[in-house]
C-alpha cells in the first residue's frame, strides 16, 4: 500500500455563524473546483435508494433514523417488527437537501420501537419503488448489556484502499457490532460526492443495519462552509444547541451515553456548557465523548491545547470514562500523570486513532502529553487501527486492532502486523473507584 506520512496542514480559519439561519457558516481553505464534475458519480436511478445510514434515538432502545437518498423527494419508509407478521408503519421521509450531483437526501424517524426487539424496515421511493427490507435491533432497555461498538478514526485518504481495509477487517472481527462511531474527516473534500460515496461503499452497507454516530471533522468544511454534504448524510438527536444541531448531542445505549461534540474552533463555549449538563445528568453508569480535534494531539508536528482548555476540566471534574478524537493520523492512548495512583491510571482515558493512508509524525517526545499534564501507555506512527469497546455490567474493555501499516511505522511497544493487537485496556468500575488495566 502506497501509505505515507506527510505534513499537517495548518489549521482551517475559525468558522462563523449565521445565527438568522440557526446554521454555520465561515471558511476553510478553498481548494480550485477544476475537474470536480467529471469526479463525481451520477445520480441515483429513480428505484433506487442509497447510501443507507441508520442513526439511533437519543434513547436508543425505543427509536431509529434512517438517512438516505434517493432520485426524487416524497419517499417513504415501511417498518415493522422482524418476521414479516405484523401490518408495517408507513413513515413518509423528509427531504434534508438536494444531492452535489442530484437525486434528494431524505430521512425518516422509525419511533415507539420496543428495546432489545428486532425490526425490519424498507425504503419506497417517490415512484413507488419499494427496496430490500433490511433488519435492524434496537438497544436494551436502561443498562442491560453487554454492547460491543466499534470506534474508527479519520478515514478522509485511501478511501478505496486503506479505509476499506480497516473497515472491512473491522466488521470482520466484530461482526456483530451493535454500533458504529466515527470522529470526523470521513472524507477529504467534502464537495466531491464520489468521496462521499467511496466512504460509504468501503463499508458494504454495513450502516444500513448497524447505526452509526458520527462526529464532524475539519474536512467536512473542505469547499462546502455550511457542511451541507455531511448534514445530508448524518441525521442525530436534536438534544443539543440548536445552533450546533445535529454536530453536538447525545445518545443513550446499553448504559452507555455517548456525547458527540462539533469542535472545530466554533462556540466551544456553549458545547462546555452542554457537555457539562448532559454528563452531570448522566444516568447511566458509563461515560463516552467524542470530537474531532484531540485534547491531547497525537502528532508530534501539532500542540494545539484549545480544546484542552474548552473540555478538559468538565471531562476530568466528571471522570468521564473514554474520549475518543482523530484528526492527528497517529495512534495514541493517555491520560493525566495526576490520577495515576498506585501506578494505575484512576481517571478518563484520551485515545486518538486513524483509519486511512495519511499519517502524520510522532515520536517518544510528546509535548502535548507532557505540556499539559499527561502522559501516553501506547503510541504508533503510521499504523491505522480499528478499535472494538465492550461494554458489560461494571467493566468497559478497549482493543486497538491494526489493520494498515506504513513503511516507517513505529509502535512504543513493538506491536506489528496487520490482525495484531496494538493497544488493549480494561476501566474496571467493579469496586469503590474506577481502574484502567
Amino acid at each position: 500500500m502506497n501509505s505515507r506520512i506527510v505534513a499537517p496542514r495548518r489549521p482551517a480559519a475559525p468558522i462563523t455563524a449565521v445565527l438568522a439561519a440557526s446554521a454555520l457558516a465561515g471558511a476553510t481553505a478553498i481548494t480550485a473546483l477544476t475537474g470536480v464534475a467529471a469526479a463525481q458519480p451520477a445520480a441515483p436511478a429513480h428505484d433506487v435508494a442509497e447510501r443507507v445510514i441508520l442513526a439511533p434515538a437519543a434513547d436508543a432502545a425505543c427509536g431509529m433514523t434512517v438517512t438516505f437518498r434517493a432520485a426524487e423527494q416524497g419517499a417513504a419508509v415501511e417498518y415493522r417488527p422482524a418476521g414479516g407478521g405484523a401490518e408495517p408503519v408507513w413513515v413518509d421521509a423528509t427531504p434534508k437537501g438536494t444531492a452535489l450531483t442530484g437525486g434528494v437526501h431524505q430521512t425518516a424517524a422509525m419511533t415507539d420501537l420496543a428495546p432489545a426487539t428486532a425490526y425490519e424496515y424498507r425504503i419506497v421511493t417517490a415512484g413507488g419503488d419499494a427496496g430490500p427490507w433490511r433488519q435492524f435491533t434496537t438497544a436494551p432497555d436502561g443498562h442491560a448489556g453487554p454492547v460491543d461498538m466499534l470506534f474508527f478514526g479519520d478515514a478522509q485518504n485511501g478511501l478505496t484502499e486503506e479505509w476499506r481495509t480497516t473497515a472491512q477487517s473491522a466488521f470482520a472481527t466484530v461482526p456483530d457490532a451493535e454500533l458504529i462511531l466515527q470522529s470526523g474527516d470521513m472524507i477529504d473534500q467534502a464537495h466531491l460526492d464520489g468521496e462521499w460515496g467511496d466512504w460509504y461503499a468501503a463499508m458494504d452497507g454495513k450502516p444500513a443495519t448497524t447505526p452509526l454516530l458520527a462526529a464532524i471533522g475539519n474536512h467536512e468544511f473542505t469547499v462546502d462552509p455550511f457542511a451541507t454534504a455531511y448534514n445530508n448524510h448524518y441525521t442525530h438527536p436534536a438534544n443539543g444547541p440548536e445552533i450546533l444541531r445535529n454536530t453536538t448531542y447525545y445518545v443513550d445505549r446499553g448504559g452507555v451515553r455517548i456525547i458527540t461534540l462539533m469542535a472545530n474552533s466554533i462556540f466551544l463555549d456553549q458545547q462546555r456548557e452542554f457537555l457539562d449538563a448532559a454528563l452531570a445528568d448522566n444516568p447511566n453508569q458509563w461515560s463516552v465523548v467524542m470530537f474531532h480535534q484531540p485534547v491531547h494531539n497525537a502528532g508530534t508536528a501539532r500542540d494545539d491545547r484549545s480544546y484542552g482548555d474548552a473540555f478538559a476540566e468538565t471531562i476530568e471534574r466528571h471522570n468521564v470514562d473514554l474520549v475518543l478524537n482523530g484528526h492527528d493520523h497517529a495512534y495514541a492512548r493517555g491520560h493525566k500523570t495526576a490520577n495515576v495512583v498506585d501506578g494505575v491510571n484512576t481517571g478518563p482515558v484520551y485515545m486518538v486513532a486513524t483509519a486511512g493512508s495519511k499519517f502524520y509524525e510522532t515520536s517518544a517526545d510528546n509535548p502535548s502529553w507532557s505540556g499539559q499534564g499527561a502522559e501516553r501507555a501506547v503510541w504508533a506512527q503510521q499504523t491505522s487501527t480499528f478499535q472494538k469497546i465492550t461494554v458489560d455490567a461494571c467493566t468497559m474493555e478497549v482493543t486497538a486492532v491494526i489493520t494498515v501499516e506504513g513503511d516507517d511505522r513505529v509502535t512504543s511497544n513493538d506491536a506489528a502486523g496487520a490482525g495484531s493487537v496494538l493497544d488493549e485496556f480494561t476501566i474496571d468500575k467493579c469496586g469503590e473507584g474506577k481502574l484502567v488495566r
